[in-house]
């Protein structure tokens, strides 16, 4: 089975099984529904079209798709924010009120460099072989 063609299965089946659930919910919540006269036959009408002539489902998976993403461009956008000024934000404030430097950036006017001097270690091979 080709790429596609799964993809379009998966859609459709998919698809057929979500809108059976959303009537079932309806039915089992509120009882008989006008929407179970559109749900239900479009539920069948999916289903007998996904195993009859899965290609045809293409142009509604296009669609569907273009939604997707677009949906998931905008979700990803608001975890980030929320992600960023909630943890990073907190985190920075709390740092500023502690006095915490973690990145060295207090400027002092006495000193001659900034320059970091390590202690000179001695060439050992076998160090880079092995690094992890």
């Amino acid at each position: 089975m080709n790429q596609e063609k799964k993809q379009l299965m998966v859609f459709g089946y998919g698809l057929a099984v979500i809108l059976g659930l959303i009537s079932f919910h309806l039915w089992r919540h509120h009882g008989w529904h006008i929407m179970h006269g559109i749900l239900l036959p479009c539920l069948v009408a999916l289903v007998l079209l996904t195993a009859i002539k899965y290609s045809s489902l293409k142009p509604l998976y296009k669609q569907w798709m273009k939604v997707a993403h677009f949906i998931g461009a905008v979700i990803t956008g608001i975890i980030l924010s929320i992600l960023f000024y909630l943890v990073f934000g907190v985190a920075g404030i709390i740092l500023r009120i502690l006095g915490k430097d973690l990145l060295d950036q207090k400027i002092d006017r006495s000193a001659n460099s900034y320059w970091i001097n390590r202690d000179k270690v001695i060439f050992n091979k076998s160090d880079y072989t092995r690094q992890f």
